[in-house]
C-alpha cells in the first residue's frame, strides 16, 4: 500500500454509512480542492524562482529545510496527478499541526505504530515556508515523524474539526472524533464500528 508519506521536519461519536453515502461523498472531490493544490504547485514554483542563489552570497534556507520544500512539492504533486485515482486506506488519521507540540508528536507515533497515514488538510498559514519550519522542529524531536497533505480527504470525509480518525471498508467506514488515543479509538470500532474487522487487522498488525 501506496502511503505518500514524507519525513516531517516536521477519536468520539461512530458513524456508519451506507454505500450509496460513501459513493456520493466521494464525488465531492471540490474544485475548491483541486484550486488549492494548483495554487501551492505555482506558489512553489515561483517561491523556488526566487530563492537567492547559494554562489551569490545571500542568505538561503538550510539544507534539511530546503529538502522538506522539495517533499512537500513531491506531495502536493502526488496529489494533483492521483485525484479520481487514489489509494485506498483502510484507515486515515485526521491532524493539523497547530495541535500543540506535546499533543501532536504521540499522535504521530501512534499513527506510525498502526500503519495510519496522518494527514493535514493543508499547509500552515498557506505558507510552504513556515510548514517546513514547523515540520523542522518536530524532527529535532522524533526524527520519524511523518504526514501526508490531502484536503480532498478532509472534503470526501467531511472531516471539519481535528483530530479525528476514519476507518474505512467495502462501502461504508467509521468515523471517530477527539483526543482519544488511537488504540483506543480502534478498539471502539472493533466492538461495535460497521469496519470492525478492518479494526482489528489494525490493532493485530501492531503486535
Amino acid at each position: 500500500m501506496k502511503t505518500a508519506y514524507f519525513r516531517a521536519l516536521m477519536f468520539s461519536v461512530l458513524a456508519g454509512f451506507a454505500s450509496q453515502v460513501l459513493a456520493s461523498a466521494q464525488t465531492e472531490t471540490s474544485v475548491t480542492d483541486r484550486n488549492w493544490i494548483k495554487g501551492q504547485q505555482d506558489a512553489l514554483a515561483a517561491m523556488k524562482e526566487g530563492m537567492p542563489d547559494p554562489g551569490a552570497g545571500l542568505p538561503v534556507l538550510p539544507q534539511a529545510q530546503q529538502d522538506l520544500m522539495n517533499r512537500l512539492q513531491g506531495n502536493i504533486a502526488a496529489q494533483s496527478t492521483t485525484m479520481g485515482d487514489k489509494d485506498t486506506f483502510p484507515a486515515i488519521y485526521f491532524v493539523s499541526l497547530g495541535i500543540p507540540r506535546e499533543g501532536l508528536l504521540p499522535m504521530l507515533k501512534d499513527a506510525r505504530r498502526y500503519n495510519i497515514p496522518p494527514t493535514l488538510r493543508g499547509l500552515v498559514n498557506n505558507d510552504m515556508r513556515q510548514t517546513a519550519a514547523l515540520m523542522f522542529e518536530l524532527n529535532k524531536e522524533d526524527k520519524d515523524a511523518g504526514v501526508q497533505i490531502d484536503p480532498t480527504l478532509f472534503s470526501q470525509y467531511h472531516i471539519t474539526t481535528v483530530p479525528a480518525l476514519v476507518v474505512t471498508c467495502p462501502g461504508r467506514y467509521d468515523f471517530i472524533r477527539g483526543s482519544l488515543p488511537l488504540k483506543e479509538a480502534l478498539e471502539k470500532v472493533a466492538e461495535s464500528g460497521d469496519c470492525a474487522a478492518t479494526a482489528r487487522q489494525l490493532l493485530e498488525a501492531a503486535r
